[in-house]
């Protein structure tokens, strides 16, 4: 009988070919199709160093076969800098990543400078977030006191899940609700009437809907201290500032919002990697 073969439709979805293996196909297609050394009472002494040596042959394949490759697919880490100076190389180095077509001429006159950092003293620690924002919440001052849809703490994250779990960790932080600023359930027209009619000093979204609400003025910057960019890492080491999903608008509100707001002496805020 034949040996029962698997189709492509029995393999689960996640299934990969290992680049080794596929190197090494011919090898193992010799292994499969070689047929068996043929058995006869009489030839059992003469016939069994052959059966040694094929088993030799299989065992040197499939070693062959399962030998790692070396080439990892899984991505590494995202390590935080601390100084000012990296931080804003490094936001620079992503920036120009999501365009690739820009040259250096045109990102001069988007960079961002070390002077945009928020500096701090304190090592990280697990409450790091909720220190800053504390922070910049009971030190924050402005000369417009409008304070609709004006937060002084915008936290700008990966994904709606993260951010709900960063609105429960910062609600403690403010007498004030912590607004939830991403597109899952919620319509933006919902949000927009929502920031024009509630005072609020933190905020945390995704970069796709804060660009939307800053495009549309109905999130303010007027009050902002502090920008904080959630560099943490989903199940697949994914990060905000390197997604296809999230960079682009990403470094869209830099360039097209905060950089400009920045040059107005008005306002005063700064920008953390965390």
């Amino acid at each position: 009988m034949a040996p029962k073969r698997t189709l492509a439709d029995d393999l689960e979805d996640d299934f990969a070919l290992d680049n080794d293996y596929v190197s090494g196909s011919e090898d193992v297609q010799a292994v499969v199709d070689a047929p068996e050394p043929v058995k006869a009472s009489k030839k059992r002494t003469s016939e069994t160093p052959a059966k040694a040596d094929n088993l030799n042959k299989r065992t040197k394949t499939v070693a062959t076969t399962d030998k790692p490759s070396g080439k990892g697919t899984t991505a590494s880490k995202f390590t935080v800098p601390s100084e000012a100076n990296d931080q804003a190389d490094t936001w620079n180095k992503y920036m120009k990543k999501a365009h690739p077509g820009i040259t250096d001429l045109e990102l001069a006159d988007k960079l961002m400078l070390p002077q945009h950092i928020y500096t701090t003293t304190p090592a990280p620690s697990d409450s790091y977030l909720e220190d800053l924002a504390k922070t910049a919440v009971s030190t924050g001052k402005s000369k417009n006191k409008v304070m609709h849809g004006a937060p002084q703490v915008l936290v700008i994250s990966s994904s709606a899940l993260r951010v709900i779990d960063l609105v429960k960790r910062l609600r403690p932080v403010s007498k004030r609700g912590v607004l939830k600023l991403f597109s899952r359930h919620i319509k933006i027209s919902d949000q927009i009437k929502s920031l024009k009619t509630t005072a609020v000093d933190i905020a945390v979204g995704t970069p796709n809907r804060i660009l939307k609400l800053l495009t549309e003025d109905a999130l303010k910057v007027n009050r902002l201290r502090l920008v904080v960019i959630d560099c943490w890492q989903d199940d697949k080491m994914r990060v905000v500032i390197d997604m296809d999903d999230t960079r682009k608008d990403l470094f869209s509100i830099w360039q097209d919002v905060l950089l400009p707001a920045s040059a107005n002496p008005d306002y005063g805020f700064k920008f953390r990697l965390v």
